[in-house]
């Protein structure tokens, strides 16, 4: 009987297929390390019970810090909007179903208590949005009484920003306040959605109108029901030009600088609601219809995308029309209005 042959593989004339000496080192070593690492984290993870993403050894170099995640929940608010943090790290989370209250949690996210503005029911009041000023007192705008109501950190309601200027805009149906935001020297923004107007506003500290910028329209540096808004560390303003689809930003003067598009491209918006600032330059904007939230850098002249935060859905990390985001101690707060929760993401 004959011998079968079978072929052999082909390659290079004068070359061995067999893997050189300090190849096989190589292997060896990273194959060592790799079960060294395994043995660290499973040894941690029993010594501390906590979750493999948390583990110092979890942190592999040039890895680490690459986006927020999914934390935890809050719950016991119906249809929540705006959302808020204190100094001392306690939330506030406005509603716009139920009782349309404001409620306060503490830090670990426990029920405090909740306030509304005096003399006013759950069907004749809608709050929006909330910021807190650098003095504590809290912020909170009211579609349904086109009012900007002001109460100390404890739910006490102190007055409604009435200013002079207020006063007049109010003769002249010319005050419909939605966003609201501070700076770091205590100025006062507000987005006002009056008709024909839409338009930013921006108040001293003493409560002086000293800025009025944008029109209502679809053209750069004009608005369609601008919602909420934030300023960043070089005085530039960022507006969630909500139904144009776009975040827009202006200097100190009110001048427009450059804008986030509609799209359906990588990093493009759809209906962005609320918006927020971290330390590190980075612009988180709720974008509710796409039920995601997108972050990016906005450390140079213009914004580059760097990622998307959960989707659509149900479950944990996931969103149902967010709203309203808050950034206070490395937490990002997000109203998930149709699942009936505030949810926090980290580092």
């Amino acid at each position: 009987m004959t011998a079968t042959a079978w072929p052999q593989p082909e390659g290079p004339p004068g070359r061995t297929s067999r893997m050189p000496g300090w190849a096989k080192l190589v292997v060896v070593l990273i194959v060592l390390a790799a079960l060294g690492w395994v043995v660290l984290l499973g040894t941690q993870y029993l010594k501390t019970g906590k979750p493999i993403s948390e583990l110092p050894g979890a942190q592999i170099p040039g890895l680490a810090g690459q986006g927020e995640q999914y934390r935890s929940s809050v719950f016991g608010v119906a249809q929540p909007l705006g959302v808020a943090v204190g100094r001392d790290g306690r939330m506030y989370v406005t509603e716009s179903a139920g009782q349309r209250m404001v409620r306060i949690f503490d830090p670990q996210g426990h029920p405090l208590s909740s306030f509304a503005p005096p003399n006013t029911t759950a069907n004749g009041r809608v709050p929006v949005y909330i910021a807190v000023s650098p003095q504590g007192d809290v912020y909170v705008t009211d579609r349904a009484n086109d009012a900007l109501d002001v109460f100390s950190a404890d739910g006490a309601f102190l007055r409604a920003f009435d200013p002079a200027e207020v006063r007049l805009l109010r003769l002249v149906g010319a005050w419909h306040p939605m966003g609201v935001a501070f700076d770091k020297d205590g100025n006062l923004y507000v987005t006002d959605v009056s008709a024909d107007k839409h338009r930013v506003l921006v108040f001293d500290p003493s409560g002086t109108l000293k800025l009025t910028f944008g029109s209502q329209g679809t053209d750069e540096g004009k608005f369609w029901y601008p919602n909420g808004l934030a300023v960043d560390d070089r005085g530039r303003i960022w507006v969630a030009d909500g139904n144009n689809g776009r975040v827009q930003a202006f200097d100190a003067h009110g001048k427009f600088l450059t804008a986030i598009a509609r799209g359906f491209a990588k990093g493009d918006l759809a209906m962005p609601r609320g918006v927020a600032i971290d330390g590190n330059n980075h612009l988180f904007v709720a974008d509710t219809s796409a039920h995601t939230v997108k972050v990016y850098d906005i450390s140079g002249d213009r914004p580059e995308f760097l990622r998307d935060l959960g989707e659509a859905g149900t479950g944990d990390g996931q969103f149902r029309f967010p709203n309203g985001v808050a950034f206070s101690g490395g937490r990002l707060y997000v109203t998930d209005r149709e699942n009936g929760r505030v949810q926090t993401w980290s580092d």
